[in-house]
């Protein structure tokens, strides 16, 4: 009997809508989880005659699943702590490589492989695009986003300073107002210069930039001889070294003489005076003092070494490299605004390092990042409150975030933060059309269209939430009050089934 089809299509359908019910609640707590809901519609219709209106007389023959439609709404983001997780808040899912096609998904639940790529749960590369310098390059074809966890930043020498600064107008004429900034040379060691404002004048200062490097003793004893070794830093090409030594050296040398011991500071030096001169000019000291035994010798690669027996050092050696335009004047009209120099100051140079690193060349931007000068002059007392530079120090990696729209960022143990990557996102014109492949992924179909790659904010994508996942949609109300609907209707094809075969039975009764 066509009877019993009716019910069994509604009891088939009705167990297609209980599964998913089933399943939404199964997956509550499954990362970027979309519920999903069923629709029927019924099948078609026999005719079985008509009235005397004409109308026509027709008997249904059941119901079919017609969709089965996924909420893509956005769940919550929930917080874990973990720079790996990221949620997707509006349009648009990750891109995942699966074996040279794409997949995609909303479960930003991801990980680090042990080579660095960034991987899901199931081990699919998170794709992206690439960054070259830190500068990411979205023109560039997709690629897996990987993580430098083994990587160390090069030094970067500081080429630019700035310095902020005010100079009291009240101050008496040679008044000095020092400040220092650290900067970084080629190799990534940091070095100390000194600015010393001095006033000359009514709305007058002059500067002086200068970078003295105490040298660190290197001392060996042997066979009762102490050898202590200094080394200063060369200026290519020009051996023997140029740098000189700076007069606030305390040296002092301790040697045995004929009458016991002696102790001699070292005397000062004439600025720009070579090593090869200096090292002359000690040794003439330790014989004019009396000590023996004890010989100060220069090399021509920079080196100052003082040998002897009995012999002890203590003290500084101060190295001034040799410097390139780090003198100066500036000029205040009768405002405090800084009139001349009335342009950044380059050219300026430091060279002969005694860690050997290349020449700092540097440029100071005394007007500033908005053409407004940084160093005024007002009754107000000096000072030197902050300075900026654009080196720094080699740095070990420490771990990376990703920002708002998808910028896979690196910090280094230097504090810098560089970009590696953009995570790509995709969309289709259909997303009922998607084919959901478990894992909370998607590939694309005919009926959904292709997919179209951008980055988070263009063309409708949304935006992402760094150590957040989203939370699945489903929303437990609703399925209880769906499930028990699903629950009667699912009875009542049951009662109409056992209807069915009550008056089937009685039939077969009546024919025997």
């Amino acid at each position: 009997m066509a009877s019993f089809f009716i019910p069994l299509s509604g009891l088939e359908s009705d167990a297609t809508a209980l599964n998913t019910i089933a399943n939404d609640l199964a997956n509550l707590n499954t990362t970027g989880f979309k519920a999903q809901t069923v629709n029927f519609s019924d099948i078609f219709y026999d005719q079985i005659g008509e009235n005397g209106a004409g109308n026509l007389l027709q008997v249904g023959s059941g119901t079919q699943v017609a969709s089965i439609e996924s909420n893509f709404t956005d769940g919550t983001p929930t917080a874990t702590g973990n720079a790996s997780d990221v949620a997707l808040t509006g349009n648009g899912f990750f891109v995942l490589n699966n074996g040279g096609s794409n997949l995609y998904t909303r479960d930003g639940n991801f990980t680090i492989a042990s080579n660095g790529d960034l991987e899901t749960q199931s081990g699919l590369q998170v794709m992206g695009y690439p960054a070259s310098n830190g500068v990411v390059n979205v023109n560039a074809p997709l690629t897996g986003i990987n993580i430098p966890q083994d990587s160390v930043q090069p030094a970067q020498a500081t080429t630019t300073f700035g310095i902020t600064a005010n100079l009291d107008s009240n101050a008496p004429l040679n008044t000095t107002v020092p400040g220092q900034i650290t900067m970084y040379d080629s190799l990534g060691t940091s070095q100390i210069a000194n600015v010393t404002f001095t006033k000359t004048g009514t709305n007058t200062w002059s500067y002086s930039i200068s970078m003295p490097q105490t040298l660190t003793a290197n001392s060996t004893t042997a066979g009762g001889v102490t050898t202590t070794n200094y080394n200063f830093g060369s200026v290519a090409g020009t051996p023997p070294t140029l740098a000189t030594v700076d007069p606030g050296t305390n040296l002092e040398i301790t040697g045995p003489t004929a009458g016991g011991v002696a102790t001699i500071t070292v005397p000062a030096v004439t600025a720009g005076e070579s090593v090869a001169a200096y090292a002359s000019s000690l040794q003439s000291a330790v014989t004019a003092a009396g000590i023996t035994g004890v010989t100060v010798t220069s090399t021509a690669g920079g080196q100052l070494s003082i040998s002897g027996a009995g012999l002890s050092t203590s003290g500084s050696v101060i190295q001034d490299p040799v410097a390139t335009n780090t003198t100066g004047n500036l000029t205040f009209d009768s405002n405090g605004n800084l009139t001349n120099p009335a342009a950044d100051i380059s050219g300026i140079s430091f060279s002969g390092l005694p860690d050997g690193a290349s020449a700092l060349n540097l440029t100071w931007n005394i007007q500033g990042s908005a053409g407004t000068p940084t160093i005024t002059q007002t009754a107000q007392a000096s000072g030197v409150p902050s300075t900026i530079q654009d080196g720094f120090a080699a740095g070990e990696y420490r771990g990376y975030t990703i920002t708002s729209n998808g910028t896979v960022e690196v910090t280094f143990s230097n504090s810098q933060t560089i970009a590696v990557g953009q995570l790509a996102l995709g969309n289709v014109a259909n997303l009922q059309g998607l084919d959901l492949q478990g894992n909370s992924e998607y590939s694309a179909t005919n009926a959904s269209g292709p997919a179209s790659i951008g980055v988070s904010g263009s063309a409708g994508l949304g935006g992402m939430e760094d150590a957040n996942l989203e939370a699945s949609n489903v929303n437990i109300s609703a399925e209880f009050s769906d499930l028990i609907i699903a629950q009667r209707a699912f009875e009542a094809n049951s009662k109409a089934v056992t209807t069915f075969d009550t008056v089937a039975q009685e039939t077969i009764n009546m024919i025997h």
